[in-house]
């Protein structure tokens, strides 16, 4: 039976969303900047399946849906390998590669990495690094990022280098979202809604919650505030 367009076409739009929604969700949460050339590839290979089957109306869907399917699940099998196999991990994703070490660049590690002196210098300056003379290693990670540790006389000094103790800073939490007590972040710091609103009162004139857009608690008893459609002060 066939089927006006200005239908299938909605409804194959609908369907290859939400398969591709599931699949992404099944293939787990990962940054673009963590994504390996050929993960990119695959996913832009998904994404391509998933605009076909909405468009062209003369290939059955559900065997496109398939095909999508398997292109999805290779990458978790892949996943798996490299997870559980050293050797295969190395083949597929490659190892990190020393361009810099002990002060000294390893030209051949640049070629290899197909890369010259002015992108690298590039990558360095984007970590404010102007002069190559303050790199101990650099170091081309798997997923195509530099890092960089630069000698250790130009890291800036810390309260651990001059023996100085520090008060713990842990993260703050968050008590009230949008003008919406969260009970259970209460209940974590052992606190009351009856010491929360007081403290809005007195420190804030806060009298209806719904006037906080967030509040926050650290850990040294500190509560930050914002309402909500506050005029931000102008120094």
């Amino acid at each position: 039976m066939l089927i006006n367009p200005y239908v299938e076409i909605p409804l194959r739009a609908l369907f290859a969303y939400l398969a591709l929604l599931l699949f992404t969700r099944v293939n787990g949460r990962e940054q673009i900047s963590q994504l390996t050339y050929f993960e990119y590839v695959v996913g832009i290979t998904i994404g391509s399946i998933a605009a076909t089957l909405t468009t062209t109306l003369e290939d059955p869907f559900w065997p496109g849906l398939l095909g999508m399917a398997v292109w999805t699940i290779l990458p978790i099998l892949t996943g798996w390998l490299v997870l559980k196999s050293v050797p295969i991990r190395k083949i597929i994703e490659g190892e990190p590669i020393v361009v810099v070490q002990n002060g000294k660049i390893d030209e051949e590690a640049l070629t290899r990495q197909r890369t010259n002196f002015d992108d690298f210098m590039l990558m360095l300056r984007k970590k404010d690094i102007f002069n190559i003379s303050d790199v101990e290693y650099a170091i081309f990670e798997r997923n195509g990022t530099l890092s960089v540790q630069k000698k250790s006389q130009l890291n800036p000094v810390t309260p651990a280098d001059l023996n100085l103790s520090t008060p713990y800073r842990g993260l703050p939490t968050t008590l009230v979202q949008d003008g919406v007590i969260i009970d259970n972040r209460l209940q974590e710091v052992s606190l009351s809604k009856d010491w929360l609103l007081q403290k809005l009162q007195a420190e804030h004139g806060v009298s209806d919650i719904s006037q906080v857009s967030i509040a926050q608690l650290d850990t040294s008893g500190n509560l930050y505030v914002d309402l909500l459609n506050d005029e931000p002060e102008h120094k």
